[in-house]
């Protein structure tokens, strides 16, 4: 159908990707896009031979959008930090379900309505945080499309609350999209293609975020050292992870931005071990991942920890240890609902895979086989 619809245009070049049409498509059959506009309306009665009466049947006329006061800003966010909480310590589709309720039937009528121009970008500001939360919900429930389209709706909120960090997050996290692609690809032109875009969000994050407070712009930098990692560049991974620490060590000299609450020097040193453990750097991932594990409590976050602190013993033939490891990692995904937790025990079990004649190893495989099974359903 994207394509019918690219081809219906007077000047099908200058339309949309195939792909991009694509993702419209399904959000309009989702009943996620409430009105459609002029332009797509000509298109679909011209791709489907039906008039515009025929085609969309306009419903009752929707309510007036309500005007946002002070006390919504606090209400969402406070609704954001028990969405929050209970995505680390569950995850699953549930929580997703609610927040994506929440974030159509109440967010965004609000951002419809009046507002004076400081409270119109603080709610601006604290929907884009909800978005990129329910768009990580979406990608963690194995819902890649659905994510990414959230991104986009993100980065309108973003701009819209003329907060540069807030742009420079939307940018980070679309890496961090593109890796988590990488790291499902099969062929190695198809990986390498993701890693390379990967590197073109997350420098732009980069960039932005060296106008962003310490803390954030320390948050922001890892996701380029992430993606550099991933090259296999040891020299501009270590030279980014160093700029990561500069930013770090300035903290509490400004006010940083509301939503870095969320993130602390855990998840900085849990990034850092990610990029040596991307390198093959194990000594050096152990050593950060430790430190991490240290400071990170909640279920999903520390899940992914102990995922990366296994391959780091594996890639350090401490092969004992990465089964210990291992074995705490697999009694948090019996409890948690995550693709991207499953996908780590997976890394896991691959990284240990040369050592399967040792008995903890055989011991480790055979335990994942329940976790392996509920994540394939």
């Amino acid at each position: 159908m994207a394509q019918e619809l690219r081809d219906a245009a007077d000047y099908p070049h200058k339309m949309p990707s195939v792909r991009s049409l694509r993702r419209y498509i399904e959000r309009w059959e989702k009943g996620d896009v409430v009105r459609v506009t002029e332009r797509y309306r000509i298109l679909y009665t011209r791709a489907f031979g039906m008039s515009d009466d025929e085609l969309f049947e306009d419903g009752p006329q929707m309510p007036p959008a309500p005007n946002p006061n002070e006390g919504d800003v606090e209400a969402i966010r406070g609704m954001l930090a028990a969405l929050m909480t209970s995505d680390r310590q569950f995850g699953g589709t549930r929580i997703r379900r609610q927040a994506t309720e929440y974030l159509t039937d109440v967010i965004e009528p609000r951002l419809r309505g009046h507002a004076s121009d400081p409270l119109r970008r603080r709610l601006f500001a604290v929907s884009t945080e909800f978005t990129l939360r329910v768009s990580a919900m979406n990608l963690d429930t194995d819902r890649p499309d659905a994510s990414l389209t959230l991104l986009g709706r993100a980065a309108s909120m973003a701009n819209e609350s003329g907060d540069p960090s807030l742009t420079a997050w939307v940018l980070s996290r679309r890496g961090e999209h593109e890796m988590h692609q990488a790291a499902l690809a099969r062929r190695p032109a198809q990986k390498a293609g993701y890693v390379d875009q990967a590197l073109a969000y997350t420098e732009g994050a980069a960039g932005i975020a060296r106008a962003v407070p310490p803390l954030g712009r320390a948050f922001l930098t890892t996701k380029s050292a992430l993606a550099w990692s991933l090259t296999g560049n040891r020299a501009r991974t270590q030279r980014v992870l160093g700029d990561v620490w500069d930013a770090y060590e300035r903290t509490g000299t400004t006010t940083e931005p509301s939503w870095i609450s969320a993130y602390g020097v855990g998840h900085l040193r849990h990034e850092e071990a990610r990029c040596y453990v991307n390198l093959g750097m194990g000594r050096h991932a152990v050593r950060s991942a430790e430190q991490s594990l240290a400071i990170r409590t909640e279920p999903r976050p520390r899940a992914f920890t102990l995922g990366v602190l296994s391959i780091a013993h594996a890639q350090s033939l401490n092969i004992e240890q990465a089964c210990v490891r291992g074995q705490e990692l697999l009694a948090l995904a019996a409890q948690i609902s995550s693709r991207r937790v499953c996908l780590r025990v997976t890394e896991v079990l691959d990284a240990l895979r040369p050592h399967q004649d040792q008995p903890a190893v055989a011991e480790l495989y055979e335990a994942a086989r329940p976790v392996l099974a509920r994540c394939a359903r």
